[in-house]
């Protein structure tokens, strides 16, 4: 999809050359086979380049992780990791309007819209559960800006989303910390995934996000500082998750801001 290598390049920060891959035809699927060679003939100076082959061999290994079943953190380890959830808002009124089949493909046009945001910023899909999204940006691959990665992306999601048809408004929630990554599962079953206070507080914060709205933890704000526009709005008391999500417990870390 050629939105997909739009939002890819926006995340590399090399907005510039998006009019070059799609006149060129190229998207995420011809990554693989994207050398320095064709990247020099496509007219893009070293630095781009060599920006661009990085995240290529990044995406490589977690192609080769998915096809082999092997994923990095086979054994428990500690990450620092932001942690991004996003729900449909309304979505209940939503899918008894539409009906079954419809609602299939609606969920079905929301998760690749939201993959794509998540995945264009260097994140990690980790789940889908219902109509909601749960990314992870720092684990299994770490970025020095994990945080604001996840802010743009939350950014673009909201975009997408409303660009979609029907158009959907979103409510989305982040928070950074340590965390727990590791396969989880049984013997028949293992993901990848990461556990953490930042796990429930992101999905708390998406609960209590409006339509349109982000709301990101203190943790995060403070991380970005002058990057972030926001406003804040003091200290919130967060009660047990009153959603889907009920199952996954543990104190907040913090007051929520909104971006």
């Amino acid at each position: 999809m050629t939105e997909d290598i739009r939002q890819w390049l926006i995340g590399l920060d090399l907005a510039k050359y998006v009019d070059v891959f799609m006149d060129n035809e190229v998207g995420m699927r011809d990554l693989p086979a994207i050398g320095e060679d064709d990247l020099r003939e496509l007219g893009l100076p070293l630095g781009p380049r060599k920006r661009i082959l990085t995240e290529i061999e990044a995406l490589a290994g977690l192609s080769a992780v998915a096809d082999n079943g092997s994923l990095p953190g086979m054994e428990a380890e500690r990450r620092q990791v932001t942690v991004l959830f996003a729900d449909i808002s309304r979505f209940t009124a939503i899918s008894e309007r539409l009906g079954a089949e419809a609602t299939h493909d609606l969920l079905n046009s929301f998760f690749a819209v939201a993959d794509a945001a998540v995945l264009g910023f260097g994140g990690t899909i980790d789940k889908h559960i219902g109509d909601a999204v749960m990314a992870v940006f720092g684990a299994p691959i770490a970025h020095t800006d994990d945080p604001e990665r996840a802010i743009r992306a939350a950014v673009a999601l909201h975009q997408a989303a409303q660009d979609m048809a029907p158009p959907l408004s979103i409510h989305t929630g982040i928070a950074s910390g340590q965390a727990v990554a590791s396969r989880m599962g049984s013997e028949g079953h293992r993901e990848y995934t990461v556990t953490s206070d930042s796990v429930n507080l992101a999905s708390r914060l998406t609960d209590l996000a409006g339509p349109g709205e982000t709301y990101a933890s203190a943790g995060v704000a403070r991380g970005l500082g002058s990057r972030l526009a926001a406003a804040f709005l003091g200290p919130r008391s967060i009660e047990g998750p009153q959603s889907r999500r009920r199952k996954q417990s543990g104190p907040p870390d913090g007051p929520a801001d909104r971006d």
